[in-house]
């Protein structure tokens, strides 16, 4: 069985060993300083690392390493690899020296096995790497970097202290606490450069040493201050670029002698843009991930929304996730009209975070208050008609918008549920015609009224705006809705464009393919269609 390096076991097992690793760190050092060989606490702490460092050499032997992109789980590749890299390290680090100076007894070799017990420490080499990967991709690499650079300084001192103990004895005949505590503050005043002199060398080897030690320290100071100085500067880069963003922008509001009122808005938008997102943009972000990723990414924040909306009702789950894919994240300030009564809708959203309200067209009546979840302007989708009602941003809303022209082209590649679509269309149609004349019927000049279908469409116009025909006609009294059809240039076949029209324009972004298309529209009401215009073409050049 080989595990995965990312799994709940070998990550367990992988802090287990760091806290083992950084033990012997600072306890071997303190045993070869205060010559504590002989207890029982080091005797079973001697046996506890050997242990757990060797079963850590069994263990890395059936542990997947990444290559390319994905895991490699195969065992020979993991051996040739584990001991091309590490297995000398981990098996010298894995070495309980005291007990070879037991069986392997050398005269006069005592100061050597004491210095070979710091065998312990080549494990360290492994702790960036192990830190890492506990961490995860969710730490700020700026601060894990900043943390590593404090624990090797601390490492660094710890050790240059226990060597200071060996080079000048006890002559005070302090308790190791204090004496331990003084070569402390020795270090760290040679290290930092300050050097009170407090604290002299009194031979050769110990001048030696200073001299050493204040080279490593007059290097460090320097490696320090540069690393920390660039790691404080570089700890919130996205906190650095907003703030330059802001400061371009409030030149620019400046500059234009913009408002003050709308300069406060602007500001108080990238300010939320900034605590929620922290200055990133959700569609940047997904656009840079694989398919698979996006979907899953998408699915997740999207998927349980999108199953609550009623047209959605039956789809496939093919369909639910292209959908999803399609749709795009917009914010809205407090106070600002998603949506106005009256005007062609285009678009239906889904709420992901915010508060918003159904008012009516004058803003005197609230209908309702939707929240996370929650979803509006779904009948846009079936039929390009006016707004019923306003929607109104009561703080600040984060919403994903879905057209009604992305939702046409994907349902195009789904005929089935194209057809169940468009039953609920056409009922859906009939609904709201027959309300609307019921209405009408209702005030007392219309009271009699006898309806019949409505008239022949006139002034129907084609024009030309770069890759987009548009076409624009008079509107005509008591229709339902409008049809349009298209037919290449001498065809007998007319294919509908849009059977829901409730506005006296349409553009056509799809004509490029059809040889000078030819063009004529249509109004229905509930008693039926009316005459067919007159036909509006693409002229030849």
């Amino acid at each position: 069985m080989v595990l995965d390096p990312d799994g709940k076991f070998k990550r367990i097992w992988d802090m287990a060993v760091l806290a083992v690793t950084v033990y012997s760190a600072i306890t071997v050092p303190l045993f070869i300083v205060f010559k504590i060989f002989g207890n029982n606490f080091n005797v079973i702490s001697l046996w506890f690392v050997t242990l757990v460092f060797t079963a850590d050499i069994g263990i890395n032997f059936y542990t997947a390493i990444p290559g390319r992109g994905k895991l490699i789980f195969d065992r020979k590749a993991i051996s040739l690899n584990y001991i091309k890299h590490w297995l000398i390290i981990d098996i010298l680090a894995a070495l309980p020296v005291p007990l070879l100076q037991i069986f392997f007894p050398v005269a006069g070799a005592g100061s050597m096995f004491r210095v070979l017990r710091l065998n312990r420490l080549l494990k360290l080499t492994r702790i960036s790497k192990s830190l890492k990967r506990l961490s995860g991709p969710r730490m700020n690499p700026a601060i894990f970097r900043l943390v590593l650079l404090v624990f090797w300084i601390m490492m660094a001192a710890h050790t240059i202290a226990c060597g200071w103990i060996i080079m000048t004895g006890n002559p005070d005949g302090l308790s190791p606490a204090a004496l331990y505590i003084r070569a402390f503050y020795w270090t760290t005043t040679t290290l930092t450069t300050i050097g009170y002199g407090d604290v002299l060398p009194t031979g050769t080897y110990q001048t030696i040493y200073v001299i050493i030690i204040e080279i490593i320290g007059a290097g460090m100071y320097g490696l320090i201050i540069g690393n920390i100085a660039n790691l404080i500067a570089n700890i919130d880069v996205a906190k650095a670029q907003h703030r330059e963003k802001m400061e371009k922008l409030n030149t620019f509001l400046r500059y234009r002698n913009i408002p003050v009122d709308i300069s406060r808005k602007i500001n108080d938008y990238f300010e939320y843009l900034w605590q929620t997102r922290r200055g990133y943009e959700e569609s940047d972000v997904l656009k840079e991930l694989p398919p698979s990723l996006k979907t899953w990414v998408a699915l997740f924040l999207n998927k349980e929304v999108i199953e609550k909306v009623p047209i959605f009702e039956g789809a496939s789950q093919e369909f639910i996730k292209e959908t999803i894919l399609h749709l795009t994240p917009v914010v809205f300030t407090p106070g600002d009209y998603i949506v106005t009564a009256g005007e062609v809708g285009y678009d239906m959203f889904f709420i992901s975070k915010g508060t918003v309200d159904v008012v009516s067209a004058d803003g005197t009546t609230t209908y309702a208050t939707l929240s996370d979840g929650q979803f509006f302007g779904e009948i846009a989708l079936l039929l390009s008609m006016p707004r019923t009602a306003s929607i109104i941003a009561r703080d600040y809303c984060d919403l994903y918008r879905l057209d009604k022209e992305t939702f046409d082209r994907i349902l195009a590649r789904y005929p089935s549920f194209a057809a169940t679509i468009r039953e609920l269309a056409e009922k859906r149609r009939e609904e709201i015609n027959a309300a609307k004349i019921k209405k009408e019927k209702k005030g007392g000049e219309n009271k009699e009224k006898e309806y019949s279908p409505p008239g022949k469409i006139t002034g129907l116009v084609l024009k030309v705006s770069g890759s987009v025909i548009i076409l624009n006609w008079k509107a005509v009294d008591d229709f339902g809705h409008y049809e349009i059809v298209r037919r290449k240039h001498g065809a007998k076949r007319w294919t509908y464009l849009d059977k829901n029209l409730q506005v006296t324009r349409y553009s056509d972004r799809n004509y490029e393919k059809i040889t000078y298309p030819e063009y004529r529209v249509r109004a229905v009401n509930i008693s039926g269609p009316g005459p067919w215009s007159e036909i509006v073409s693409l002229k030849k050049k």
